[in-house]
């Protein structure tokens, strides 16, 4: 009995929560639908405006959709992402490998909210764990998920961690192929909730993520240099799926 009840909860607790940014790329047809979107046209979900621009690439240079990038137990969205970089993924000319999306919205997504993100690191083209790879975070770096070799430290480089204050609230060398779920909760109480495949979300961290959320939120891959040097490298993908704000719950289906 006790547990349909906490089961019924739960339920109510999803059904009243209220999807304030939706990125699930439902509304796009085709990667060049990314192309759309400017500052002085800002249509679609995501602001794409950081990647290589060097040699005259648009966004859907690096980006791909498929239904083979998205997470199978996600049934809210159609497809997911590919998001790549290579030796051609300079931003404006700097040091750092960058293919990024951000939210499109007028809200200001901050407050006491759920951040979800699906990703994957795949078998296929996978990141070099030698460099540090900035793969979720808001500019302000106040709450990153990155995987590779920090940079300036010692460690297991092969680890998927997630970052705050400067320190690991949770970390895994992970498994290629496999989706993590994730949801950043950021206001008070704040905290990390996590897992993987289909299986449901729980809470491995309460406290603060020491922001309070915010539309610069970086969803894609920043390699930084290694030693000061952006080393060559062949294609880098990440894929992601799953990925909207809601105000309550949270929702813990992935």
């Amino acid at each position: 009995m006790k547990s349909i009840l906490v089961a019924l909860l739960a339920c109510a607790a999803a059904v009243s929560a209220t999807v304030l940014w939706d990125g699930r790329f439902n509304d796009y047809t085709t990667a060049a639908d990314f192309d759309k979107w400017s500052w002085s046209n800002q249509v679609g979900s995501y602001q794409t405006y950081i990647y290589g621009n060097l040699h005259g690439e648009t966004a859907s240079s690096w980006v791909t959709l498929g239904s083979q990038y998205k997470n199978p137990a996600t049934t809210g969205e159609k497809q997911g992402v590919k998001v790549k970089i290579n030796a051609s993924s300079t931003w404006n000319g700097g040091p750092m490998l960058r293919t990024e999306l951000l939210p499109q919205t007028t809200n200001a997504l901050s407050g006491h909210l759920y951040f979800h993100v699906s990703l994957q690191i795949p078998t296929v083209n996978p990141p070099d764990p030698a460099y540090e790879h900035q793969i979720v975070f808001w500019e302000g770096h106040y709450a990153d998920i990155k995987y590779g070799q920090l940079s300036g430290q010692n460690g297991v480089a092969d680890t998927l961690q997630v970052i705050t204050g400067g320190k690991s609230i949770w970390s895994v060398q992970p498994v290629k192929g496999t989706w993590y779920n994730f949801i950043l909760e950021t206001g008070s109480p704040g905290g990390l909730w996590v897992s993987t495949g289909s299986n449901p979300l729980q809470k491995v961290y309460t406290g603060s993520l020491n922001g309070n959320g915010g539309t610069d939120w970086h969803i894609g891959a920043l390699r930084l240099p290694l030693n000061g040097v952006t080393q060559q490298i062949t294609e880098t993908d990440l894929y992601y799926s799953g990925i909207y704000v809601e105000d309550s719950g949270p929702t813990t289906q992935p």
